[in-house]
């Protein structure tokens, strides 16, 4: 824009700040100004956007002055001079319209010439929007508490046409395989972070066929403006680059200052909390009173597998196995009495397995088209339909389960006298914990610490602090053939050493798989582990083995009770056998207090406590 513009436009708009000084703040102090610029309060210092000066501001300073990113603004709304790109303006339509709105200035006259955002809103064609939540993924660093976007619904489209749909989502952008390095580079807000836009299509496609993950859909009701202001500050957003950090301001906050922005009276996430959960952005749009409309579970592709496979009997899986398996004429002759609707079930089941077995490929090999081709051909000719499948059981929406946070407090006795103990976890969910909510056998906690005052030595000591633990359950089946897992280190007590506890702290790890059987509310898993410590306390300073580890967990209503053992020997340092033996029983007395019994064997140490838990 040119000097004389902006000098010419600054003595007309001073006037107009001055007249509304008397009865209120200058425009740029506006609440919602500062939204649409994404400023924040920090510790030290005024506040300052999140985003980077480049691209998302008119203004170089406009990521700390939002003074000078509005009076850049206002200039540019007189900024009509022929040129084969967009005015500069169109870059921020959501500003433009505020603050032509406060100026008493035309918002569709000032963005009539921006040609590239109205086509995209016109692809977009947004009537509605909805928040998605995706299960929690453990085999990616990044998603393992879960994630949360936004679908912009198109109107006049039917509910079964929503995979057409598109998303705006926030991620990193990084082609990191490494864990932790991501996790490290993460933390510190190392990567960038950006908007982006996709067919929805590509998400469930991503989420619910490949990385197998549930989706739960949340139609908010949003007005028609908020609709369009969201649309507008998408565009906006598209240019902008935020630091991502992992625990913070990560793909789930940052959707509650674009929903802020466009819907002025929502007030979701002030501030910058230190740690944010997908769950937690999903509690604090849920939390606003009638901003739900609808909730919608969309199952992934492996839960519909095993939902199928369990509602076939015994000769309907092997007719399934038989067609999956490439035998289609040994399908037909074990299906050949099955009546219209459960040989459709079969099929379906069938073409489930194909699919889950060799991918989701839009350019399979030509063996898997030769799988594929007899079921689809024979499901294709059947007029009958197959019985519906059904939520499972297990798949309550993730609001309610639990708040992230643990607080737990409680005493106990040990061999030689007494304790007493309090433990804090930032999240998320443990696997004593009430599971409704979270994936059956599925438990992950990181940063979790246990300080301990022991009575008899009159010592307070850390007794446990644990970056991460991740226990994968799965129940094996000859279909999906999932092995189970469990990540665990961090410092620990080695109380089998016979010496005072506080005396006894090593650091330790470990890595374990298996299988998992059960059913119902119930499961037992059994893994082989490799395991090692270091620590003072151990001759030699360490050790290195392997060993068995048992898990078992059952739940009877408000009830969870949780057995864990484990049998370890080594061959570096520290060779003595270890073995260990963990009870829990867990009584909720509502969604997030619950009062809780343990007892812990390990070598000759005995102890047993009770705990008070408080989820926050």
């Amino acid at each position: 824009m040119g000097a004389g513009v902006l000098r010419g436009a600054r003595p007309a708009f001073l006037l107009l700040l001055l007249a509304r000084a008397a009865s209120c703040a200058p425009l740029w102090e506006d609440p919602q100004w500062l939204r649409l610029l994404h400023y924040k309060p920090r510790l030290l210092g005024p506040a300052r956007s999140d985003a980077r000066p480049a691209g998302f501001f008119l203004h170089p300073d406009g990521a700390r002055d939002p003074r000078a990113e509005l009076e850049a603004l206002q200039a540019a709304f007189d900024d009509d001079s022929p040129s084969p790109k967009d005015p500069a303006r169109c870059a921020f339509p959501a500003r433009t319209a505020w603050l032509a709105d406060r100026l008493g200035r035309d918002a569709a006259r000032l963005l009539e010439p921006c040609r590239e955002f109205k086509d995209w809103a016109a692809l977009m064609d947004a009537g509605g929007v909805s928040l998605i939540f995706a299960s929690a993924y453990l085999n990616n660093p990044s998603s393992m508490f879960g994630h949360t976007f936004l679908r912009m619904e198109r109107r006049a489209v039917k509910d079964d046409a929503r995979l057409l749909d598109h998303t705006l989502n926030f991620s990193a952008e990084t082609d990191e395989t490494s864990g932790v390095l991501f996790a490290f580079r993460g933390l510190f807000g190392l990567y960038p972070g950006k908007y982006s836009a996709a067919p929805y299509y590509n998400k469930v496609q991503e989420y619910g066929n490949i990385e197998f993950r549930d989706l739960w859909e949340y139609r908010l009701a949003l007005s028609s403006g908020e609709v369009a202001a969201l649309v507008a500050h998408s565009w906006e957003m598209g240019r902008a680059v935020f630091p991502y950090y992992f625990l913070s301001k990560n793909c789930s906050y940052q959707l509650m200052p674009a929903l802020e922005a466009a819907a002025p009276r929502l007030e979701l996430m002030p501030g910058s909390p230190p740690v944010v959960g997908p769950v937690d952005t999903l509690l604090a749009a849920l939390a606003v009173p009638g901003l739900l409309k609808e909730r919608v579970y969309r199952p992934s592709h492996a839960t519909l597998l095993r939902q199928r496979r369990a509602m076939l009997s015994a000769d309907e899986r092997r007719a399934a196995w038989a067609y999956a398996a490439g035998r289609p004429e040994e399908g037909d002759g074990l299906s050949a009495a099955f009546p219209g609707p459960r040989r459709a079930l079969v099929l379906d089941a069938a073409q489930d397995l194909i699919l889950y077995r060799h991918g989701f490929r839009p350019d399979a090999p030509q063996a898997v088209r030769d799988l594929e081709r007899p079921v689809l051909v024979r499901r294709g000719r059947l007029g009958a339909e197959p019985p519906s499948v059904a939520q499972p059981e297990w798949a309550s929406p993730p609001e309610e389960g639990h708040l992230r946070r643990r607080l737990t407090a409680g005493a106990g006795a040990r061999r030689g006298g007494a304790f007493g103990e309090v433990a804090w976890r930032p999240g998320l969910h443990g696997f004593a914990d009430r599971a409704r909510g979270y994936l059956p056998g599925n438990a992950i906690e990181s940063f979790s610490w246990r300080l301990r005052f022991d009575g008899p030595t009159g010592r307070l000591y850390v007794k446990e602090l644990r970056p991460i633990e991740i226990v994968s359950l799965t129940r094996f089946d000859g279909w999906t053939r999932k092995p189970s897992w469990m990540l665990t280190t961090g410092l620990d007590t080695a109380f089998e050493k016979g010496r005072g506890p506080a005396d006894s702290m090593v650091y330790d790890g470990a890595l374990a798989t298996g299988l998992t059987a059960g059913g119902g509310d119930a499961l037992l898993g059994v893994l082989a582990s490799g395991e090692f410590a270091v620590g003072p306390v151990l001759r030699d300073g360490g050790r290195m083995g392997g060993g068995l580890r048992l898990v078992a967990a059952a739940d009877a209503g408000p009830w969870r009770g949780v057995l864990e053992g484990g049998l370890s020997g080594f061959f570096l340092g520290d060779r003595a056998p270890n073995h260990r033996l963990r009870a829990v029983l867990n009584y909720a007395l509502s969604r997030d207090r619950a009062l809780r019994a343990e007892f812990l064997m390990r070598g000759p140490h005995r102890e047993a406590m009770l705990n008070a838990v408080l989820h926050h």
